[in-house]
């Protein structure tokens, strides 16, 4: 297994900072964010110039492109405009060489039966194009689509060439088995993110991977993809653009790969 980081763990660093720091602590690659705020590139197809160069030159792999195309609405508009997003990120992914996109089912905002099917419907619509441009999509488990009596009802339709992004620490956060989601994605997971928390006053903290109050499971996580010949990314998400008390990157993602490390070794 190889080890990265999002960039969304530094929202005060330009792009180049984020390549450099990947370099510095000896990460395996970037998950690159790729949102309309332009932290770290905005979704725009060909990709300027300066970006491309900046990326190419510093020679530093992409791991994945993390978009924010959704498609669990029920307005029809909206969902073609993702879908029209997530061809834009594909061809990105192409040109950077990053081997995947990450995307979302969505919240559910009517009923859980239609929204699996929107999905379903959106994303197997893109798959071949995927296919075409070398590129997985990844649909992480986010939002509703956390919990196995709805994991599943996506997944039996899913067209299997649509992997899957882990996220446990959501998995844990939302109260569900986690046992059972890995068991339900098992031969489908292409990309996994890897963060820890623990609650204070009711509320979630993001910590330090080996926080003796941590409350995810990694090093069994770790050991259950290794034995399951999981050989992808695992992507440290430190979420320090939607939290920004958390510590800095830089104090954080060391530690991380350390102890990362120590689990592969």
């Amino acid at each position: 297994m190889r080890i990265a980081f999002t960039s969304l763990a530094y929202p005060e660093l330009t792009l180049g900072e984020v390549l450099e720091r990947v370099r510095r602590f000896g990460y395996d690659g970037l998950e690159l964010r790729v949102a309309d705020d332009g932290q770290h590139l905005r979704p725009i197809y060909p990709v300027p110039k300066p970006e491309l160069e900046l990326i190419k030159s510093s020679g530093v792999k992409l791991s994945d492109l993390a978009g924010y195309a959704s498609f669990s609405m029920p307005d029809d508009k909206e969902r073609a405009r993702n879908e029209e997003v997530l061809r834009t990120l594909i061809l990105i992914a192409r040109e950077l060489g990053a081997p995947g996109v990450r995307v979302y089912g969505g919240r559910v905002i009517d009923d859980v039966d239609k929204a699996a099917r929107r999905i379903v419907d959106s994303l197997n619509r893109l798959v071949k194009f995927a296919n075409d441009n070398g590129v997985l999509i990844l649909m992480e488990t986010h939002d509703d689509w956390v919990r196995v009596v709805n994991l599943g009802k996506l997944m039996k339709d899913l067209d299997e060439d649509v992997g899957i992004l882990l996220d446990f620490a959501n998995v844990v956060a939302a109260g569900e088995n986690l046992d059972a989601v890995l068991e339900l994605v098992k031969g489908r997971i292409r990309h996994v993110h890897v963060k820890n928390f623990k609650r204070i006053g009711g509320k979630i903290r993001y910590t330090r991977p080996d926080d003796p109050e941590g409350l995810v499971p990694i090093k069994k996580v770790v050991d259950y993809l290794r034995n399951i010949g999981y050989n992808g990314y695992l992507s440290v998400e430190w979420e320090k653009k939607w939290h920004p008390e958390l510590e800095p990157g830089d104090e954080i993602l060391p530690l991380y790969l350390r102890y990362l490390r120590g689990l592969l070794a």
